[in-house]
């Protein structure tokens, strides 16, 4: 059976979307970086400060990413979505 067709209308709407997606990301990532950074900064991080937000966000994206590949091939590995579980909760705190 083969895919149904987009309609111009269709595209557009997606093209909507995922701008609104990427909107919303960075003012998430905006709003997350430095919220974590200045925490760092108090914790004494020092210029280690500037990057570490940046890692924290990477490290949500690759165990997620890793998770979904895995049980992708049929090898879920539960403690990768858990623990970009507790990074993000530790982004939100």
């Amino acid at each position: 059976m083969a895919a149904p067709q987009l309609m111009r209308t269709h595209r557009v709407l997606i093209g909507v979307v995922v701008a609104g997606v990427v909107v919303v990301a960075g003012i998430g990532f905006a709003g997350s970086y430095a919220a974590v950074r200045e925490l760092a900064l108090q914790k004494g991080f020092g210029n280690f400060s500037y990057v570490f937000p940046v890692g924290i966000d990477a490290g949500i994206c690759v165990l997620l990413a890793l998770d979904l590949l895995l049980t992708w091939i049929r090898i879920p590995f539960p403690l990768l979505r858990q623990t970009a579980w507790l990074l993000t909760a530790a982004t939100i705190a």
